[in-house]
């Protein structure tokens, strides 16, 4: 991604990486509770969405530990902070959670959606601090009037809009996907929204859940043949969607599951990735790295046309994680760690 492509560093990068609040957050209805309040604005052209429900992930002992290992570089500190102070928003305290939606070849064009909620959004301190930040670098803000809605975008780099819904919500969207998000945020028309798509709704349902992170997705047709000639992947041809949960408590737990279109297509999936995995807990590398007991709560099996595959990182375990995590951190950072070497 060129730094063009950054044009809403603090406001969407930053943004979305936090995942936190270390009390005294106050909890906003979020009006996209239902599914197809989910996937109202993203264009009925949605074939994959993941969400992130910061609400859930705030009570969370180990989602605290996350945040902790990534609050290690005061560099990192400081720049969060000074967009508090600029902006009023404090993306660590007042996020609520982040919505992406893509369709089904979004390399193609560069088309996807982003719906960001927060406790708050002052659209004129935001505006403000992102355009001096392009500015900065010889770029600029601009308006575009829409409707009831004004359309920011980067002057290099006009594909990528965003818009403020209104002061809890704001729209991201490129190669395309901004103005016709505003419109579905203004109008509702029926057709035009991934809302309308039953298949995705009742998919986005079984990922959803109670899960404070998950994923839906529609297998595009051109995957599931490139995977088919492919000897290796041939099984996983057989998919035709995929839905995934994940959870945070003192550990980690997750859970994949992938629809394909008989019985037997998923019991052959199941007894190749289990052949798969007790090989990998054999594997000399996987030894010497320590990776053996991340495989130990990895287990698939076959439910009728389903596939699942269910993963559980004891707290202990997810410590480990962390620690390997925050020691490449760090090392991509360009700090000493005992242990590691570049």
């Amino acid at each position: 991604m060129t730094r063009r492509r950054r044009v809403w560093p603090a406001l969407v990068v930053a943004v979305t990486a936090a995942a936190s609040c270390r009390g005294g957050c106050r909890r906003v209805e979020d009006r996209a509770a239902t599914v197809e309040g989910r996937l109202a604005l993203f264009p009925v052209a949605t074939r994959m969405v993941a969400a992130i429900d910061v609400a859930k992930l705030r009570a969370s002992p180990a989602a605290a530990k996350l945040v902790a290992e990534a609050q290690q570089s005061p560099a990192d500190l400081h720049e969060i902070e000074e967009f508090a102070r600029r902006t009023g928003f404090d993306p660590l305290r007042q996020l609520v959670s982040v919505t992406v939606a893509f369709p089904e070849e979004a390399r193609a064009h560069g088309e996807f959606g982003l719906i960001l909620r927060a406790e708050t959004l002052d659209e004129p301190r935001l505006v403000a601090y992102v355009r001096d930040q392009l500015q900065k670098t010889g770029d600029d803000l601009v308006a575009t009037p829409h409707g009831r809605f004004t359309l920011w975008s980067s002057r290099h780099d006009p594909d990528v809009v965003g818009f403020f819904i209104d002061p809890h919500s704001f729209a991201l969207g490129a190669g395309g996907w901004g103005p016709r998000m505003a419109d579905l945020a203004e109008t509702a028309r029926p057709g035009d929204s991934a809302a309308t798509n039953i298949d995705l709704v009742r998919l986005v349902e079984r990922a959803a859940g109670t899960h404070a992170i998950w994923g839906a997705a529609i297998v595009p047709e051109g995957t599931r043949k490139t995977l088919a000639a492919d000897s290796q992947f041939a099984d996983a041809a057989a998919i035709m969607t995929l839905s995934l949960g994940i959870d945070l408590g003192k550990g980690l737990e997750a859970d994949l599951l992938a629809d394909v279109a008989t019985a037997g297509e998923a019991a052959s999936l199941a007894s190749n990735v289990t052949q798969s995995l007790r090989d990998a807990k054999r594997n000399a590398q996987v030894l010497m790295l320590g990776l053996g007991p991340y495989l130990d709560g990895v287990s698939a099996r076959a439910v009728d046309h389903t596939f699942e595959l269910r993963a559980v990182l004891g707290e202990p375990g997810f410590d480990d994680l962390l620690a390997r995590l925050g020691g490449l951190l760090a090392l991509a950072r360009g700090t000493p760690v005992p242990g590691f070497t570049r």
